[in-house]
Parts: structure tokens; C-alpha cells; sequence
């Protein structure tokens, strides 16, 4: 079984010396396809950070009555905290939200001199627990409470979560076309690499079958052969991504690498791509089913 084994990747290695010249022009083509995939990956993954971070800051705001007094703001204090997906709330009274407006607004604070009365109402600012911090979860609580004696309107930031939902929906639309696009085009690339070595092979091929070897034994090195090139092309597209990261960082510092994680998922899917096309170009030969 070991010597099988050795047999078959010892094969793959000198198929790839061979033909240097082939390989390496499947090779480079390959990683510039797949370098347009990392990048469309790197853009969404950089996107989707940073609306996450602007999604987990979201609070629900719930405005008072001015007819609610202390006993009313009191039990709606308990009935908001004791939901399930409410993690923290804070009441600000309209002293303080007043105050607050006063200090961002700075030197034009004056303006509220002329009022002669405080246009504030309370609130309470509910942090949902971040599981929760959906654009369905979201919508569900913030009715909920709107219902509430004693609560005349309530904010959430649905524009944002509409805006959130729509763009992830584009992002991952955008994602897929250009994936299935690179994707068969690396499969194209490699399935011609390898069925130009399996025709130069033919002879080597019709041997192997006449003395009995099964269409496994024959076919493993090549599957291999392309898993390489698959590996290759992967590594190469990473190295250039990761010089189009440091040069954008010029220009937007907080652009993110990928994860040691997602570096290795993206490479073994390009394996993966390699030994399917290695497929793709043996099963018209081997008339595999």
C-alpha cells in the first residue's frame, strides 16, 4: 500500500517537471483568476466587519410620555429588563438628555436660552444582547415595546438595519457570481493542462490498463498533479493579495488581511478546484462514471 502510495505521488512530481513550461503558464493564470476572487472575498470580509461593528453599537431608544410618572417609568424599567433579549437598559431622564445635547452642540448651545421649557422627553437606551441585534429581532422588540402604556415613540435605526440587510444581500450576490465565475475558469484552465499531459501520456495510459491497473492507480497522479497546481496557484494569489493590502493600507489603514483561518480554507478550496479539473479532463479518457 506505502509503495502505491509513494508510486503514485512520485509520478505526480516528474508529470509536473516535465512539463515546466505548461505548468507554470496554468499556474500563473490561475492565481491572477483566483487574485480577483481573494480580492471581491477581502472587500466583502473587510465590508462585513465593519457593518457588524456599526451593527453591534445599535441601541434601541424608547421615548416617555411626559404624563408617565416615577411609578410608570419604574415598571417599564422592570418590564424592559426582564425581556429575554434585553441585556442592559439606562433611563435618561430629559435633564440629562438636555444636558447632553447642550455639550454636542457646543457653542450654539445658546440656542436653547429662549425655550422656556425642556422639549426632551425621557428615554430609556436598551442594549439587546448581540444575538439579537437583527434586523428581525430588532424589529420584533422595538414593536413590542412601542405598545407599552406610557411610551410615545420608539428608534432602533431602521434605516441603517434596511440599508445593512440590502447591501449584505448585494455583497453576497456579487460573491457568488464572481466565484462561480473564476471557479470554472480555473477548472478550464487546469482540465486543458492536464488532458495536454494526458494525451502526451496516452501511450503510458493504454499500458497501465492492458496490464490490469485499475482506473484509480491511473488516474491519482494526475489528481494530484492538479491539486498542486491548485496549491500553487493559491499561494501565489495570497502573496499578491497580501502586496495589494499593504499598498491600500496607504489609503485605508484599517483594510484587514485575512485570518490564518480563512487564509487555509481558501487555499485547500483551491486544491479542491485543482483535483476537479484533473477530473474533469480524465473522465473522457478513462470513461469514468
Amino acid at each position: 500500500m506505502m509503495r502505491r502510495v509513494l508510486y503514485i505521488v512520485d509520478e505526480a512530481l516528474r508529470t509536473v517537471k516535465r512539463h515546466k513550461g505548461l505548468t507554470s503558464i496554468s499556474v500563473i493564470i490561475m492565481s491572477l483568476s483566483l487574485l480577483m476572487l481573494a480580492v471581491f472575498l477581502l472587500a466583502t470580509d473587510n465590508l462585513l466587519k465593519l457593518v457588524s461593528e456599526t451593527q453591534a453599537e445599535m441601541k434601541i431608544y424608547v421615548y416617555l410620555d411626559d404624563s408617565a410618572d416615577q411609578q410608570a417609568i419604574e415598571q417599564l424599567h422592570r418590564y424592559i429588563l426582564s425581556q429575554p433579549e434585553v441585556t442592559s437598559v439606562q433611563f435618561v431622564s430629559k435633564e440629562e438628555a438636555l444636558s447632553d445635547f447642550k455639550t454636542q452642540l457646543g457653542d450654539d448651545a445658546d440656542l436653547f436660552s429662549a425655550l422656556r421649557a425642556n422639549p426632551l422627553p425621557n428615554s430609556f437606551w436598551v442594549e439587546p444582547k448581540p444575538e439579537f441585534k437583527t434586523r428581525d429581532a430588532m424589529v420584533l422588540l422595538a414593536d413590542r415595546f412601542q405598545q407599552m402604556k406610557g411610551v410615545e415613540e420608539v428608534r432602533y435605526g431602521k434605516e441603517f438595519l434596511d440599508k445593512f440587510a440590502s447591501i449584505v444581500q448585494g455583497i453576497y450576490a456579487v460573491d457568488i457570481v464572481v466565484g462561480f465565475i473564476v471557479i470554472m475558469s480555473a477548472v478550464f484552465i487546469i482540465a486543458n493542462a492536464v488532458r495536454l499531459t494526458v494525451i502526451s501520456r496516452k501511450k503510458t495510459i493504454e499500458i497501465l490498463k492492458l496490464v490490469g491497473a485499475t482506473n484509480p492507480f491511473i488516474v491519482a497522479p494526475f489528481i494530484i498533479e492538479g491539486a498542486v497546481q491548485g496549491g500553487v496557484a493559491a499561494i501565489l494569489s495570497l502573496l499578491m493579495l497580501r502586496i495589494v493590502t499593504e499598498v491600500s493600507r496607504r489609503a485605508i489603514p484599517d483594510i484587514n488581511f485575512f485570518s490564518l483561518e480563512k487564509s487555509l480554507i481558501f487555499m485547500v478550496t483551491c486544491v479542491l478546484i485543482g483535483a476537479l479539473g484533473s477530473f474533469m479532463a480524465l473522465r473522457r479518457y478513462l470513461r469514468m462514471q
